[in-house]
């Protein structure tokens, strides 16, 4: 590991309108990261607003993938930081995030995982949500059995989390057979050997693109996805279905 304490690593295919803001949002941090991202050979402007960034990013790779999960397990592998985690490429990370983040990891050895408050924002940048009344805890046996699913209490924010590196070897990253629900599966897989921790702050803003985002354009194969990661797993009970959906 050497002196950077986190490790971002964001992945973009044409994504110049919201990739600057971005950046700018791992950048201005008052924290030392490494800063890695992967571009999937973008034909937009993309390109030529990192490279005004050149100095600031430690990895700029450009080049042809098979979608956004093999640029995160690509990035990956340069990671040098105990922290990590990955931001889409138009989701920011506010101003404190950074430091209460070291904070946490540094002060309680025994957290591996963490997720802040989910907080949501428009295409004007502004945040129009915080999900105050979202779990204060998130029992590692649900998460085990992917009860967190939107019906029973909604997905867990991806962009709010941040993990050391080694809980992330030890579960071997992504599952790479997986086009949409990756990030879903590797929830399961954390929880068999680290708590999820709940910070009650946001960490992170998601940006809300309607039938622009994959997630909303292929929710449906997205759903089926889950579904299928969720096949032979333990069923929600009757108490968790009744207080998910109040």
């Amino acid at each position: 590991m050497d002196e950077n304490n986190i490790s971002i690593i964001t992945t973009s295919y044409n994504c110049e309108k919201y990739i600057e803001t971005t950046v700018n949002s791992v950048l201005r941090q008052n924290s030392s990261v490494q800063y890695i991202v992967m571009d999937a050979a973008s034909t937009d402007g993309t390109m030529e607003l990192l490279e005004q960034y050149k100095h600031l990013i430690d990895v700029i790779v450009s080049e042809p993938d098979d979608g956004m999960y093999y640029g995160i397990q690509k990035g990956a592998s340069y990671v040098n930081t105990e922290i990590m985690a990955w931001l889409n490429a138009d989701d920011v990370y506010l101003p404190w995030t950074f430091s209460i983040v070291e904070d946490i990891f540094n002060q309680f050895p025994e957290v591996d995982w963490i997720i802040g408050q989910p907080s949501y924002m428009n295409e004007k940048d502004q945040c129009i949500k915080v999900s105050a009344n979202a779990g204060s805890a998130y029992p590692g046996e649900y998460i085990k059995n992917g009860w967190f699913r939107p019906q029973f209490a909604g997905y867990l924010q991806q962009e709010s989390m941040f993990w050391r590196k080694s809980l992330w070897d030890k579960v071997g990253g992504l599952n790479l057979d997986l086009k949409l629900a990756a990030d879903f599966d590797l929830w399961t897989r954390f929880a068999k050997h680290a708590e999820l921790y709940s910070v009650a702050v946001p960490l992170s803003s998601f940006r809300l693109r309607p039938g622009e985002q994959q997630s909303s354009v292929d929710g449906d194969k997205y759903t089926k996805e889950v579904e299928s990661i969720c096949e032979g797993l333990d069923s929600p009970g009757v108490l968790w279905k009744m207080l998910s959906n109040r």
